[in-house]
Parts: structure tokens; C-alpha cells; sequence
């Protein structure tokens, strides 16, 4: 035991010299939370999440990431749950055969040789290409995966919910004092002292578009929760407070994607949420209300004001797109190879027409999620990708269709997963997913969760379903009751079920 601390002591010192002391009580810390995230795969699952989420942020703190480690432990608490019959090994569908198929591709692209360099095009440093895999698709396909098996019952989707709620909370805490203040009451200090994009909400993450994921979700959550049976009023206030923060901070990212995922759920909860579009209706109104006050700021085009008119970026994506369908076109199976779009725009970057200026766009990584996959992995990748997310799609619509109303993990519950995959989707038009784990690992989440319990609902539909040829009871049709004594007598059951199974003979009056 001495000779393992002293083992830790020395790779501390030997990785972070500076950081020893500060990463022993880590360790301490650490040591803990693994304790207690080893009996339970639901909070090593919230762990991983929660470790995305302040992956930046910790940065202030310790050197070392934490996200990595999470998902060990996720797959050990888990492994472990399995082994002591806590938890059921998770099914293997359609869905994740595909998701199979995807991260192959991504592997092989990784292991081909390419004419393209994986390196900075400005510094020469190598792009670390294993990276693009782990956090674009490793990552969110395993929270996926694991979700359907952890979050089995409404404690642990509880336990997801809420602290969704609690992350999109704190966005809006520091998106709102970064533009009212007081200042120095954000954390971490970068969100207002070296913000990536100055003038907008880029939250803990900062990154606009991520802080924009969080809390379009955030706010849907916050409406479920809210309109639950039996909540507490003062927990409804509480909760429409916190949506009607949550889609202030929205626009407050000053971020076309995140305003426009916002746009397209509440549509999704007028039209789609039956017995809580209420909330959906309310924030639709007050939202045209405050555009109509502040037109002339909204559709401007200083970014900084909040306004969506400026053709700056418009043209950045038209030359991206434009550039990647070159890149298609000439590497159409396999690609340029991953993580190498940001090298090819730099030597055949090209212009999507004679109107759009040719450097808008130029050196930059894809900022489509889809185009940039089909530049990479070619248009089989981009299919494979693509069929996945039809998958996921088709899954959580028949989920809504499928699942009861009544039960607190029933078609509403489906909705809120369903709007999280569409965030997500909306929010790939504009950025390239691949690079920004928790806008991808949240909504597979929610997806997973979903996938779960339809899985399980219908589990319990076929059981309930009695067999052809068989009654209610567990007796074969058509036959007399000297047999149906001898099948009786030759499948031995327990007491209460061939009580319920006894022989009756029929009534001689006809029933009138």
C-alpha cells in the first residue's frame, strides 16, 4: 500500500510538478467519488456527464483531465453491477450495430494512410486524431448504449432531469452576470475575462453554440418537471423561472443555431406535447412579444446587440460547404481522412460562388457537422453517420407514439429526449460536433434513456400478451377436462398459478 502511494506521488510529480500538492488532495477527493460511484452506474454515468460539462472549467483548478477516468469507472461500476445482477447487460439493436458500423469507419480512416497531413496548418503540430473519435463518436455512442441500461426506472431519470436542470441553471447564472453582473461573481474567470467570442453568453464551456445546447434542453426539462401531477407549486415557480432564464440566456449566445433549436422546440411542444404544450404556448408568446420590441436590434447585423442579419458568417459556411463537396468529389469512399479538413481548406479552399468573398472560410475546420464528416470519411461515412441518426430519430418517435401518457416515463418523457436529439441536429448545421463532447453526449443521453424504456415497455406488452392457442390461465384450447387436468399435472406451477389455471367446467345455460 505505502509503495502504491508512493508510486501515485512520484507520476504526480513527474507529469505536473507544479501541481502535486493540488493534485494529491484530487486524488483524495477522487478516491471518494470512485468509492461511491463503484456501487452505483447511475452516478458513474452522471460522473462522465458532469465531467464534460466542467471539463474547461477544471482547467483552472488541475491540469489533469477528469473525464477520462470517468468513463473507466463507468465501465467498471457497471461491469460490476452486471456481475452482482444490479443491473442487466444492455440489448443490442439496429441502432447500435449501426453505431458499430460508424465507429469502424472512423477507426479505419484513422489507420489509413492519406494525402493529407493531420497537422495544423499555421503551427505544424500534429492534430491528435484519436481525439476526433473519442469525443465524436466513442463517447456519446457508449453514454448512449449505457443509458438504456442504467436509467431503468424513473428514480434514474429523475436523477438525469434534475441535474440537467441544475447545469443549465448555472448557464444562465453566468451567461446573465456576464451582461449584468456583477462580474465578479462568475465562474470561471475566463467566461468575462478571455472570452473565446466576445459579446456573447459562452458559458462554462466558452463556446457560444455548447452554452446554447445546454440550455435549449435545460429549458425543455425545466417544462416537464414543471408540469408534472403532484409538483409543488412553489416548485413550478421555481422551474418556469429557471425556463424563462434558460431561454434569456439563449439569446443572450447571440448564436443563430441556439436561437433557432429554441425556435423549432417550443413549435415541437405546441404541436407535439399534448397536456403540457401550455408552458410551450406562454414562452412562443412572450418570445414574439420581446422580438417585436427589439426588431430593429434582432435583425440587425452587430452581432454583439443580439442581431442574426450579419452575412460574415453566412459566407464562412458557404465556402466551408462548398470546399468540403470538393473534397468529396475528389476523395468520394474514403475521404481526405479524419481530422484533416482544417489542412485541405487551407490548400484547396475554395469559394462557393463569385458573390461570396474567397477568404471568408479560409484555414478553418468544418463548421457543418455533416459536410465535414463527408469530407473525412467520404460519402460512405457521411451515410453511415446519417443512418444513424435517422435511427436514433425513428426510435424516439415511435417512443412518442408508443409509450403511455399516464406514466411518468411515458410520451412526454419521450418528447424531452426527442427535443434533445433535435437541438443537437439543428446545432450541427453551424459547428462541427465531432470536437465539442458535451453538445454530443447529453443528447445521446436523453436518447439512450428513452431507448430504454421503450425497450422495456414493450418487454412488458409481450409478456402481458397471452400465446395463440393458449387462455388466460396458461391451458392450451380445445381440450376436455380430463386432459386439461393431465397438462395441468405434467407442467407443475406454483400454487397461485394453478389456482388460477383450475379446470372450470361450462355453464349448460346459455349465458343471455
Amino acid at each position: 500500500m505505502i509503495g502504491a502511494v508512493c508510486l501515485v506521488v512520484i507520476g504526480l510529480a513527474a507529469t505536473a510538478p507544479g501541481d502535486v500538492g493540488t493534485l494529491l488532495a484530487g486524488a483524495a477527493v477522487g478516491a471518494v467519488v470512485a468509492y461511491v460511484v463503484l456501487s452505483d452506474p447511475l452516478l458513474a454515468l452522471l460522473l462522465v456527464l458532469a465531467a464534460s460539462f466542467f471539463r474547461l472549467a477544471q482547467r483552472e483548478i488541475v491540469s489533469t483531465e477528469a473525464l477520462t477516468p470517468a468513463v473507466i469507472l463507468l465501465l467498471v461500476s457497471l461491469t460490476l453491477a452486471i456481475a452482482r445482477h444490479a443491473k442487466m447487460p444492455p440489448k443490442l439493436g439496429a441502432v447500435e450495430w449501426l453505431m458499430a458500423v460508424y465507429l469502424a469507419w472512423n477507426i479505419l480512416s484513422w489507420l489509413l494512410p492519406h494525402p493529407v497531413e493531420a497537422i495544423e496548418p499555421v503551427t505544424g503540430a500534429p492534430i491528435l486524431v484519436y481525439r476526433w473519435i473519442y469525443t465524436g463518436v466513442l463517447l456519446p455512442f457508449l453514454v448512449y448504449v449505457i443509458a438504456k441500461s442504467v436509467i431503468d426506472d424513473e428514480r434514474g431519470a429523475r436523477w438525469l432531469l434534475w441535474t440537467t436542470v441544475a447545469m443549465a441553471a448555472y448557464s444562465s447564472w453566468v451567461s446573465i452576470l456576464q451582461f449584468h453582473g456583477p462580474k465578479s461573481l462568475v465562474w470561471p474567470r475566463y467566461i468575462v475575462d478571455a472570452p473565446n467570442w466576445e459579446g456573447r453568453a459562452n458559458g462554462i464551456f466558452n463556446q457560444p453554440v455548447v452554452n446554447g445546447v445546454i440550455l435549449v434542453i435545460g429549458f425543455v426539462v425545466c417544462l416537464f418537471l414543471a408540469s408534472r401531477p403532484g409538483v409543488k407549486r412553489s416548485v413550478q415557480v421555481v422551474l418556469y423561472g429557471l425556463a424563462a432564464a434558460n431561454a434569456y440566456s439563449v439569446y443572450l449566445t447571440h448564436t443563430r443555431a441556439a436561437l433557432l433549436a429554441l425556435i423549432v422546440v417550443l413549435g415541437m411542444g405546441i404541436l407535439l406535447a399534448p397536456g403540457w404544450r401550455r408552458g410551450f404556448v406562454a414562452f412562443t408568446v412572450l418570445g414574439m412579444i420581446g422580438v417585436a420590441a427589439n426588431a430593429s436590434s434582432i435583425f440587425s447585423s452587430d452581432r454583439s446587440d443580439g442581431g442574426v442579419g450579419s452575412s460574415t458568417e453566412v459566407y464562412d459556411r458557404l465556402n466551408l460547404m462548398a470546399t468540403a463537396m470538393r473534397a468529396m468529389g475528389e476523395h468520394p469512399f474514403v475521404g481526405i481522412g479524419l481530422a484533416r479538413f482544417q489542412f485541405y481548406n487551407t490548400d484547396h479552399h475554395v469559394a462557393w460562388s463569385q458573390d461570396v468573398p474567397w477568404d471568408a472560410g479560409y484555414a478553418i475546420i468544418s463548421h457543418e457537422n455533416e459536410f465535414g464528416i463527408g469530407a473525412e470519411l467520404g460519402i460512405p461515412g457521411v451515410l453511415m453517420w446519417l443512418a444513424v441518426i435517422v435511427a436514433v430519430v425513428w426510435m424516439l418517435w415511435r417512443a412518442m407514439r408508443e409509450l403511455p401518457r399516464d406514466t411518468y416515463l411515458g410520451s412526454a418523457f419521450a418528447f424531452v429526449g426527442a427535443s434533445a436529439m433535435v437541438t443537437m441536429i439543428v446545432n450541427g448545421l453551424t459547428v462541427d460536433l465531432r470536437i465539442l463532447d458535451f453538445a454530443m453526449i447529453l443528447p445521446f443521453m436523453f436518447a439512450g434513456m428513452v431507448a430504454g424504456a421503450l425497450e422495456r415497455h414493450r418487454d412488458d406488452q409481450a409478456t402481458r400478451r397471452p400465446r395463440p392457442g393458449v387462455v388466460g390461465g396458461g391451458l392450451p384450447t380445445g381440450m376436455s377436462l380430463d386432459d386439461q387436468q393431465r397438462w395441468l399435472d405434467d407442467h407443475p406451477a406454483g400454487e397461485p398459478a394453478r389456482a388460477a389455471a383450475r379446470p372450470v367446467a361450462a355453464s349448460p345455460h346459455p349465458v343471455r
